[in-house]
């Protein structure tokens, strides 16, 4: 009987490991610096990115629709270009095209090139018309570029 009370009893080294483990974790959680949200500004999907433009504007013109030889429509378009090579690889996202005068929002996604219907059309010469530009990575939108263009008469 006195062979079995033994066997159960704890060797002093697995005591000791009992008592460091833990407070090897405890201490090591203990040790990490502080987050510093306002320092989180390098990642192209954060709101408050501060790099490179993600999205950039490539062109913009106001032009003119006929129909009969007559003036039928003003139209003011931009085209822009997403930076991919700023993104992780294989990275999926829907743009998302804010009309900042109207406030209607056109997305679409990463294999298709954003089609000239998010023009604004009737536009009044000398007037500035302005679209939002963002990327939609999951459920989250990157920060929102603004350009603008002013209808030639």
């Amino acid at each position: 009987m006195e062979a079995r009370w033994a066997y159960l009893e704890f060797d002093p080294m697995k005591r000791t490991l009992y008592f460091i483990v833990p407070m090897v974790l405890v201490l090591s959680s203990c040790l990490k610096d502080d987050l510093n949200p306002a320092t989180l500004t390098s990642n192209p999907l954060d709101p408050d990115y501060t790099g490179p433009a993600l999205i950039e504007l490539v062109s913009d013109t106001t032009r003119i629709v006929y129909s009969g030889g007559q003036p039928v429509d003003t139209v003011v378009e931009q085209t822009v270009h997403v930076r991919t090579e700023l993104l992780a690889p294989g990275t999926a996202w829907t743009l998302y095209i804010t009309k900042m005068n109207t406030g209607q929002v056109f997305d679409y996604g990463s294999g298709l090139p954003p089609p000239s219907d998010h023009s604004y059309h009737h536009t009044t010469a000398g007037t500035s018309y302005c679209f939002d530009y963002q990327l939609k990575v999951q459920f989250s939108l990157t920060k929102a570029w603004r350009y603008c263009t002013v209808a030639d008469p």
